[in-house]
């Protein structure tokens, strides 16, 4: 994006980024996310008028570097210890409500 150009920001881009997100906005809560958004992205052209010429890309923003450990063979809970706390168990198995709904 160049430091001229500039995000028109309507009611349909609210719409359009509320879509996006799955949100199901009102009429009246479109109508007060636009000027937030404008606020937002003028808040951010600020970014625009710093000079980074001379500044490095950060690909990380950290230095820190994972640390790994070697795995651990470790005695398992008892089965049956381990069903005691469960809701409902059926078969050694912990029974859950269905998640997937067939249509």
């Amino acid at each position: 994006m160049s430091q001229k150009e500039e995000v028109k920001v309507d009611e349909e881009l609210v719409r359009e980024i509320a879509s996006l997100a799955r949100l199901d906005l009102t009429d009246e809560e479109t109508r007060t996310f636009v000027p937030q958004f404008q606020d937002i992205l003028k808040y951010f052209s600020i970014l625009n008028e710093l000079d980074t010429e001379n500044i490095p890309p950060a690909y990380l923003s950290s230095a820190n570097k994972s640390v790994t450990r070697a795995d651990k063979v470790e005695e398992s809970v008892p089965t049956q210890e381990f069903l005691a706390n469960a809701p409902q168990a059926k078969d050694g198995y912990v029974v859950i409500p269905r998640v997937l709904i067939e249509q």
